[in-house]
């Protein structure tokens, strides 16, 4: 395995905060011009909910805060196996809520709130965005390669051939390291809640009509690129608004390769041409 050090792209001056939101933190980052209300995107970071830093993501969310001329809040969630499922998801939707409802504190327009993740902390976005039903915090919802099934029904249909023929052991090897999630589900489903569940495998939810603007983004070799693929059309046929991109030559995880991987900050100045376009500002 290579080891792909982040590096910090960001041209501004940025403030970094932490916050203690009772039994976690989140990390907030605002430019130090900005000095008005601005639109904020949590971000929830992937590492299979039992690995993955904070710190890990300080440069991509510094550089995603200069790009967006807003607020960006990292949510350090709890992880497995120390604790399971819910405790992610609830941790998130908390915080979005705390902040939503202390505006003026965070300096955020609550009218402009997104969410943000990568593999499993998109697959914690794609939960929220059913559980906000109601409430209707969340505008936007941007999504890096989520786990989107835990349950064998993707799984079974596995077939290599989707990705072409005659590729590198290397590329065969990265398609086929998340076609097993067997060792995740254990650290997670803790109490035998079933798979299922549309909070667990929102690719199974009935209805997804609530969901908000969704910006997907995907690796060309990636298992989950399938995942994603049927569920931003079942999004499409739900009415839903939603942008697909799919960058070629890329792995699962480009996104923590910025700096090397140009897919990486491309696919920040997407996020940031449709947040501002999606929010008018």
């Amino acid at each position: 395995n290579i080891d792909y050090p982040t590096v910090d792209l960001c041209s501004v001056s940025v403030k970094q905060k932490d916050y203690d939101l009772g039994g976690y933190r989140i990390r907030y980052f605002r430019p130090e011009h900005l000095d008005k209300p601005a639109p904020v995107v949590f971000f929830i970071h992937g590492g299979a909910y039992c690995c993955g830093t904070i710190d890990r993501y300080n440069l991509i969310n510094r550089r995603l805060a200069e790009l967006i001329d807003g607020v960006v809040i990292h949510i350090d969630y709890t992880l497995s196996p120390e604790t399971g499922f819910p405790t992610a998801l609830r941790q998130s939707y908390h915080a979005i809520e705390y902040v939503a409802k202390n505006a003026d504190r965070f300096m955020i327009d609550p009218d402009k709130i997104a969410i943000m993740g990568d593999s499993a902390g998109a697959h914690c976005c794609a939960a929220l965005a059913l559980e906000d039903r109601k409430k209707r915090y969340i505008k936007m919802i941007i999504m890096y390669y989520p786990v989107l099934d835990m349950s064998d029904y993707s799984y079974s249909k596995f077939d290599i051939s989707y990705f072409g023929k005659n590729f590198s052991p290397m590329l065969d090897a990265r398609i086929r390291s998340l076609t097993d999630i067997s060792y995740i589900k254990k650290l997670f489903l803790q109490n035998n809640e079933d798979p299922k569940d549309e909070l667990i495998s929102p690719l199974l939810a009935e209805n997804l009509s609530a969901y908000p603007y969704t910006l997907m983004f995907c690796a060309e070799y990636d298992f989950l690129t399938i995942q994603c693929e049927e569920f931003v059309e079942k999004l499409a046929h739900s009415g839903v608004n939603v942008d697909y991109y799919k960058f070629l030559g890329t792995f699962h995880g480009f996104l923590d390769r910025i700096g090397y991987f140009e897919a990486s900050d491309r696919s920040l100045n997407i996020v940031k041409e449709s947040l501002k376009k999606y929010f008018s500002y």
